[in-house]
């Protein structure tokens, strides 16, 4: 079959749009070696001791909160499940006890990131967070991967007085 002219334009661009289509579908092929690449279910979120005393619970005793890695970018969000609504449901609204009371139930950010399978540790760029702080930041994680549990925990921080970590349970959702 000869394809002329006009006909062989549109080929070639719809070759070249199904191959454009397809790189995100390579992207996860190759995450597939990324042993975090999927979508993991916080189970526990806890602030501990290096003798691995559990001195608070951020979110409550029963968190709920989605983190996801693709290979290059990554998103997390972490909630408490008992979170007032607003007595409005308009999205702006809101009280500024309710707004403190939101904010202070819930974490999320999303950036790209880096893996040293070798050291155990994964780096989060942050390009967005509900902490406007650390918008911009490369946030360090030790990870731990244990059959379909993956354990994060942070660099020690200074705490009351204390050295501790946060120390987050992820299951692998399938």
């Amino acid at each position: 079959m000869r394809i002329a002219g006009q006909g062989r334009r549109w080929l070639c661009l719809t070759l070249l749009l199904l191959g454009l289509a397809a790189a995100p579908g390579v992207a996860r092929a190759q995450a597939g070696r990324d042993p975090l690449a999927g979508t993991w279910r916080l189970a526990s979120f806890d602030i501990v001791t290096s003798d691995g005393e559990v001195v608070d619970r951020v979110l409550g005793p029963h968190p709920t909160g989605a983190l996801m890695y693709d290979g290059a970018r990554m998103c997390v969000q972490l909630t408490r499940p008992d979170r007032l609504a607003f007595a409005t449901n308009d999205i702006l609204g809101g009280t500024t006890d309710e707004k403190a009371r939101a904010y202070e139930s819930f974490i999320a950010y999303c950036g790209t990131y880096s893996l040293n399978e070798a050291e155990g540790v994964v780096v989060h760029h942050l390009e967005w967070s509900l902490f406007p702080n650390w918008a911009g930041t490369d946030q360090r994680r030790f990870f731990a991967i244990a059959g379909d549990r993956l354990t994060l925990t942070t660099p020690p921080f200074p705490r009351s007085g204390r050295q501790v970590t946060a120390k987050l349970v992820w299951e692998r959702m399938r």
